[in-house]
């Protein structure tokens, strides 16, 4: 009998206003990617979460909420059956769900910043890893051009702003390469 995969599952926040998305400063060393660090990077606000066999789907709403309000400031209100867009990552047993919010609230928490699709790219382009031995922080949008993080935000693009056939465009180039 084959053994059922183990998944991780993220969950993150689009939050957007006039155009831009919401960008935070990480500043955990910690990743659910072991021996990771994405330290001094870019990424939306949200997080991983443990996935078990009995978890309820609000279970994600909650964490959500949780992530959103505890590493920005910002309280959000989640529809109980909010509508998550979904990112794979090939043959990785790994998940990122990103729902958009949109919000006329200031982040009180955290260093924060709103981007717009092209700073966004920029971003993606300069991402440079966390060393932990040299006690470096990372630089740039986790994990790079292509990768989760970066499929997310364009994801959010893709829904909302100007730039919504050039974001769609990008996320199949990508997913050509997956």
């Amino acid at each position: 009998m084959e053994e059922k995969i183990k998944a991780s599952v993220g969950v993150y926040a689009g939050t957007f206003k006039e155009g831009k998305i919401l960008l935070r400063r990480r500043v955990e060393t910690s990743s659910l990617i072991a021996d990771k660090s994405f330290k001094g990077c870019w990424e939306l606000p949200g997080g991983g979460v443990r996935v078990t066999e009995d978890m309820p789907y609000s279970h994600l709403v909650n964490e959500l909420k949780r992530e959103v309000n505890e590493e920005v400031g910002i309280p959000i209100t989640v529809d109980p059956m909010p509508p998550m867009y979904p990112v794979f990552f090939g043959k990785a047993q790994d998940l990122a769900l990103v729902t958009l919010i949109e919000t006329s609230l200031e982040p009180t928490k955290g260093e924060t910043k709103w981007v717009s699709f092209e700073e966004l790219n920029e971003l993606a382009r300069g991402y440079k890893p966390a060393n932990k031995e040299k006690r470096e922080d990372g630089e740039g949008l986790v994990s790079g051009p292509g990768k989760r993080m970066h499929c997310m935000a364009l994801r959010v693009f893709s829904v909302i702003g100007e730039h919504k056939e050039e974001a769609t465009e990008m996320l199949q180039e990508i997913q050509k390469n997956w």
